[in-house]
């Protein structure tokens, strides 16, 4: 439902004054190391300039032009501020991008809607507001930062960056051949080392005025504006940001933004609005809600109710109230609402959409690692998240959530985790698998008696590879893959590696048919890390019939447990063997409140084969088989090589094993296309 409103604001009014009100919009800063003769930047930075366009008016960017791997002008105007920043940053190659100074680094690709609006979905405690004017050459900026709530403590800096916002070349200047070149670093004032920030009282503010000389020689000077944050040099994190060219207006989230309750609680997220220019402008607030069935949503604004969209012209220097209002059904999950705010008089800027979550009834969470993808495509962790899905479902789980890895901390953040016992971490081939700010909140879950299934192809090569050859680990990461994976890494996979068997001797996983292993990144990307088990570790899968390479490892110290596979889920090609690992994986981590099917987990319908080893008949052994239904034998690659019809009520089945070569063999119990069992028997003849 739309509506148009159109009003002049009185109750809840804050006048304009040096507090500019209470809360500050969070802008999404990204620092971008580049460069003209980089071919890997070429195929990577328009997914992330894409993502830029779209959220003109939320996010900063600053490209920063490295002096390496070729011929590059833009970074030949300053090379010395640029070779700054790459040492500040510890940058080792391009393209990387650094996101709010310390919460992202990767590749461009993984600069996503989704990255942006985590970044932007807390408010900031300082607003900072540049003004530029103009006299001939000269140029006068003036940053002025208001402390709008509690600042962390930490040693402040504030840095003006000069950027040329497109620089566009008849040729490539470089060998890549990129042409347009967006939001380019010219300098860095008053030089790359800032000036000291302290952060003024709540409700005062504090002004810093630079002087440059536009070049007119170089630059296209229509194109220059500046762009000032405020950083932390104990941690580097970028407090908050401003532009010359910043839209005038902002929405501000001032709760938590994740919440957890049970059918039929409301949960309430508050928000401001704000217009701190000098015109009255007309808005479209907009509530996107995705929630589980039976749940509903709207908001609050000025006292009337929407449950989708209306437009409001809010006068100049104003500020008001909205309230997001989401009431829990019956469905188990987690529920993202999305409020957005966008100016229909400036639309060239994107609307401000902030983020807000509650979970409901969820025992078993799916997260997926939101870093960049390992060629920089198109790809990510969300691209095969439904393999994860399918096989909780096979499985039988009914009380699953999903979220991203930055949804997840806030999860943690907030306290909203105390009902969920197991998860399962999909790092497909994203980088950095591991931070130490990730590895934190894992450890703290699984000290907690937890569990956790870890999956994705070069997370030991990412943990345990050299910086400087493009490795993310850190003594934090390290020891968390060594204590609580229980894992060492071996090598970088290859081709070879094309089948995933589990150890026959293993009595949780031993049974998990074997899978063929596949390329599904494209090119070459085919990397299976080969590890061995470390500490409370157990070797539970091998690559490949010599059973010498090791790929998957279970540990547990009595309180905690994982699971951990050095090759992705999404590259065993064989459905049943995913499904089936997760199943088995379910059931080791075992207990409640674990939402286990019990048709999915009951050990009691199917016996073991006598005589085992079986040299030309055995018998099996059947209890509570309440329809028809069919055994399946399978050999190790999960071929099934025989079938045997079981009638309703049978209480034992014989099969012939004449026909079948000496070896290790899985017989399971199938019901309606579903497997509810599975065995292994030996022939030996």
């Amino acid at each position: 439902m739309k509506k148009i409103l159109l009003f002049i604001l009185i109750a809840g009014l804050a006048a304009f004054s040096g507090t500019l009100f209470a809360q500050a919009k969070h802008f999404a800063m990204f620092e971008h190391f580049t460069q003209a003769s980089c071919g890997p930047c070429a195929a990577q930075n328009p997914a992330m300039q894409a993502t830029l366009n779209a959220n003109v008016g939320r996010v900063h960017h600053i490209a920063y032009h490295t002096s390496w791997p070729g011929v590059d002008p833009m970074n030949a105007y300053n090379p010395t501020q640029v070779a700054d920043r790459v040492t500040y940053y510890g940058v080792t190659g391009v393209p990387d991008v650094i996101g709010q100074g310390n919460q992202y680094e990767g590749s461009p690709t993984g600069v996503t809607q989704a990255l942006v609006d985590n970044f932007a979905a807390d408010p900031a405690p300082i607003r900072v507001i540049v003004k530029e004017t103009s006299n001939g050459v000269a140029r006068t900026v003036k940053v002025k930062v208001f402390t709008v709530d509690t600042v962390p403590s930490g040693n402040y800096k504030i840095r003006l960056a000069v950027l040329e916002e497109w620089i566009h070349y008849a040729t490539p200047p470089g060998s890549n051949g990129e042409k347009d070149f967006p939001d380019v670093f010219r300098k860095m004032l008053p030089s790359t080392a800032g000036d000291a920030f302290v952060p003024p009282a709540i409700g005062d503010s504090v002004t810093f005025t630079y002087t440059y000389n536009l070049d007119l020689t170089k630059w296209d000077t229509t194109q220059i504006y500046s762009c000032a944050f405020i950083q932390n040099e104990t941690n580097k994190n970028i407090l908050n940001s401003g532009s010359s060219i910043d839209p005038t207006w902002e929405l501000v989230g001032i709760d938590p933004t994740f919440r957890k309750g049970t059918l039929g609680d409301v949960k309430s997220f508050h928000y401001k609005v704000h217009n701190l220019g000098n015109a009255p402008e007309l808005f479209r607030f907009k509530l996107a809600s995705k929630q589980p069935t039976g749940w509903s949503a709207g908001f609050t604004l000025l006292g009337q109710t929407y449950s989708d969209s209306v437009d409001i012209s809010v006068p100049a220097k104003s500020t008001s109230d909205l309230i997001v209002n989401a009431t829990i059904g019956t469905g188990v999950g987690i529920a993202s609402y999305g409020i957005s705010m966008k100016s229909l008089v400036n639309t060239g800027f994107a609307p401000i959409t902030l983020n807000s979550f509650v979970m409901s009834g969820v025992k078993e969470m799916l997260i997926n690692n939101d870093g960049g993808w390992g060629d920089g495509s198109g790809l990510s962790t969300l691209s095969f998240q439904q393999k994860y899905i399918d096989a909780l479902v096979y499985s039988g789980s009914t009380a699953y959530g999903v979220v991203d890895l930055t949804t997840f901390k806030k999860a943690y953040k907030y306290d909203c985790l105390s009902d969920v016992a197991n998860y399962f971490f999909n790092v497909g081939w994203s980088f950095p698998a591991f931070t130490d700010e990730s590895v934190a909140i894992f450890k703290s879950e699984l000290n907690a008696g937890k569990r956790m299934l870890v999956s994705g192809q070069d997370i030991g090569w990412d943990t345990w590879t050299a910086a400087a050859s493009g490795g993310h680990g850190t003594d934090s990461t390290k020891a968390f893959y060594t204590n609580y994976l229980g894992a060492h890494f071996i090598s970088d996979g290859t081709t070879a590696n094309n089948q995933y068997i589990a150890n026959a001797t293993d009595p949780d996983f031993g049974l998990v048919p074997t899978s063929p292993l596949t390329n599904v990144y494209g090119g070459t990307n085919f990397f299976p890390d080969e590890i061995n088990a470390v500490g409370v570790g157990a070797n539970i899968f091998y690559y490949n019939t010599g059973l010498t390479k090791i790929g998957g490892v279970k540990a547990t110290n009595g309180t905690w447990k994982t699971v951990y596979l050095a090759t992705s889920l999404e590259m065993m090609s064989s459905d049943v063997s995913r499904n089936e690992l997760i199943k088995k994986a379910r059931i080791w981590f075992g207990g409640t409140p674990v939402d286990v099917d019990p048709l999915a987990s009951k050990t009691g319908h199917l016996g073991q084969n006598y005589p085992n080893p079986a040299n030309q008949q055995t018998t099996i052994l059947l209890n509570s088989i309440n329809n028809d239904m069919t055994i399946e034998v399978a050999d190790l690659m999960g071929r099934t090589i025989m079938n045997v019809p079981v009638a309703e009520g049978s209480t034992r089945v014989g099969i012939s094993t004449s026909g079948i070569q000496n070896g290790l063999y899985f017989y399971r119990l199938v019901s309606n296309g579903r497997v509810i069992e599975t065995k292994r028997m030996e022939v030996q003849k």
